[in-house]
């Protein structure tokens, strides 16, 4: 049932899942690119001509994409706000109705009045 070659054969980098099951299925030492900085390294090799590794080590390169891993990190939402849109969603999707709609908007100010009431 369980091929030996297989795990040989798989290529981690054409996984289409979560960089978090790339990070896991890579061999140990590998570096697993973030979503920016993935796309900034093909675009820096496309232009350049340079392998990975040749870009990885050229200064200038090795900052850019420095740069563009730490920016990847930061999220643009609080947490708050996370919790508002996943509690309209829900709202939205239980009463197949759009959000401008007033049962909605009633309803998203109960569980969302609920919530909070709950946290604090």
């Amino acid at each position: 049932m369980y091929d030996d070659d297989y795990d040989d054969e798989y290529n981690y980098q054409n996984s289409r899942s979560n960089t978090r099951i790339r990070k896991r299925l890579a061999p140990a030492g590998v570096h697993v690119p973030n979503k920016d900085e993935a796309t900034l390294l093909r675009k820096l090799m496309s232009e350049s001509g340079l392998s990975e590794k040749e870009v990885r080590e050229h200064k200038k390169y090795r900052v850019m994409l420095s740069d563009a891993q730490k920016k990847g990190v930061t999220s643009d939402k609080s947490k708050m706000e996370k919790q508002r849109e996943k509690i309209m969603k829900g709202v939205t999707k239980e009463l197949k109705l759009a959000k401008e709609h007033p049962l909605v908007i009633a309803e998203f100010n109960i569980r969302w009045n609920k919530w909070l009431n709950k946290r604090y």
